[in-house]
């Protein structure tokens, strides 16, 4: 299971995040540079926006601060720079959350309801919610989903299989209208067995909702010419981004996957 994570967070970070350290920081300090997903929120009315933030991890004190860019509602630009925030163990797995505490509310350009949110150290996903007083705006780094179950069924003859070792990532463009999906562990028959350690696919549609995002395929190549062409794919990232269900078939099979953003303990 380490290594799965490891594998991860390799993948993440070079291929998304372009994370460097800077040589004069200190060992237990890191700055990393990652692209978010944002979509402001204000009632039944959202804006997309894809935006850059500078995250400081300080392993000593496991303080967290960053500064991102994103639109509100109204279509306005705005950069925030939070405080230095407390990193506090979930109890699940790697995943730590944080949140301004009252005495920083309001600084750095947020309103009174602040910022807060969740890391994987495990994975690189990091989720978080802004509030700058007209919109609430949830941000995203790339969606990495790696606590999903897929569950695959013949329908031939009804037989079916689950599993937890392919991790799903979605990777959106600038407009948040197509995305590359990236499988990682993928199986693509009955017998358990790993067939491609990664299988990536471009151009899926993305339409950004409320609650999150539905990513849809009539039909999709793989980046392995000839094989794992995946139909009728139908992905729903919902409960803002904490939850996924989706659908597919590849090779005859039918696949259906569902699961956390972070774990089963962490779903607002």
């Amino acid at each position: 299971m380490k290594k799965y994570y490891v594998y991860l967070f390799a993948l993440l970070a070079v291929s998304l995040l372009a994370s460097c350290n800077k040589s004069d920081e200190p060992e237990n300090k890191q700055i990393v540079n990652m692209t978010i997903n944002c979509r402001a929120i204000n009632g039944d009315q959202f804006l997309f926006s894809q935006g850059n933030a500078k995250v400081e991890l300080n392993y000593t004190d496991m303080m967290i601060k960053f500064t991102a860019d994103y639109k509100d509602a109204d279509g306005v630009s705005h950069t925030i720079t939070t405080p230095d925030m407390k990193l506090t163990a979930t109890g699940s797995s790697m995943v730590y959350e944080f949140v301004a505490s009252p005495s920083q509310q309001g600084v750095g350009g947020f309103g009174s309801a602040g910022v807060g949110g969740y890391i994987d150290m495990s994975t690189g996903m990091t989720w978080f919610t802004i509030n700058n007083g007209t919109s609430e705006v949830v941000c995203t780094t790339q969606l990495l989903y790696a606590y999903s179950t897929t569950e695959m069924t013949n329908p031939e003859n009804d037989n079916h299989g689950s599993h937890r070792q392919s991790a799903y990532l979605f990777a959106l463009d600038s407009r948040g209208e197509t995305c590359v999906l990236r499988i990682s562990n993928f199986i693509s028959n009955m017998n358990g067995a790993v067939d491609a350690p990664e299988v990536q696919y471009n151009g899926l549609s993305v339409t950004p909702t409320v609650t999150g995002y539905k990513i849809t395929a009539d039909e999709a190549e793989s980046n392995y010419t000839g094989f794992y062409k995946l139909t009728d794919v139908d992905f729903t990232l919902d409960n803002q981004c904490m939850v996924i269900n989706g659908t597919f078939k590849c090779n005859g099979l039918v696949y259906q996957v569902s699961g956390g953003l972070f774990s089963a303990e962490i779903i607002n």
